[in-house]
C-alpha cells in the first residue's frame, strides 16, 4: 500500500474512499497493464517478478506473466527464488525503475496520479516489514520503491522521462 508524507514525515491523510483514485494506481498490484519487450503485463508486480527469471528460467517467467493475480506472481517468484538471476540484488532497483517508467509512459492515469502527489514523500507501507522497498509500521526503512517513484516524478516535472 502506498502512502504519502510531508517533508516532516507526517502522513498525508487520504480518505479511504478516495485511495483507489488518488494513490492506488502507483501500487504494484494495481491493474494498469503495459507492454515491456513486446510482452503484455497486467501489473507492474507481474513484470518485476518476471524479470527475475526471464534470462534464467523461461518456464517460471511465463508462469509469473500468466498468473492470475499480482499476489500469485509474487508467490511464484518467492517459491522459485533459487532460479532467479544470480545478480538480482545488483539489478533489482534498475529493473523496478524500468518497469515503473513503462507503467507511467503507457498509462496516462498513472502519470496524472504521480504528478498529483506534488512534492510529497511517496512510501510503500510494508505489511511484511520489507524495509528495503518501503517503510515499516514505525515509518522506518530504506523506501527504495518510493525513491524510484519520486525520481520518476522529478524527471517528468523536469521534462526528462528517461535517464
Amino acid at each position: 500500500m502506498i502512502k504519502l508524507f510531508d517533508s516532516n514525515m507526517n502522513e498525508v491523510t487520504i480518505k479511504r474512499e478516495m485511495y483507489q483514485w488518488d494513490i492506488f494506481p502507483l501500487d504494484n498490484f494495481s491493474a494498469f497493464g503495459f507492454v515491456m519487450n513486446s510482452e503484455y503485463f497486467q501489473t507492474s508486480e507481474h513484470a518485476f517478478q518476471y524479470l527475475k527469471f526471464v534470462d534464467t528460467n523461461k518456464e517460471i517467467a511465463n508462469k509469473i506473466k500468466e498468473s492470475f493475480s499480482p499476489n500469485d506472481a509474487r508467490n511464484i517468484a518467492h517459491e522459485n527464488k533459487e532460479y532467479r538471476l544470480s545478480n538480482w540484488t545488483d539489478v533489482k532497483y534498475q529493473n523496478m525503475e524500468k518497469v515503473l517508467r513503462l507503467k507511467v509512459e503507457q498509462n496516462p492515469i498513472v502519470k496524472e496520479v504521480l504528478l498529483n502527489t506534488k512534492d510529497y514523500i511517496i512510501a510503500e507501507n510494508c505489511i511484511d516489514e520489507d524495509t528495503d522497498w518501503g517503510l515499516d509500521s514505525n515509518n522506518q526503512g530504506d523506501n527504495n520503491l518510493g525513491k524510484i517513484w519520486m525520481k520518476i516524478r522529478d524527471d517528468i516535472k523536469g521534462g526528462n522521462t528517461h535517464e
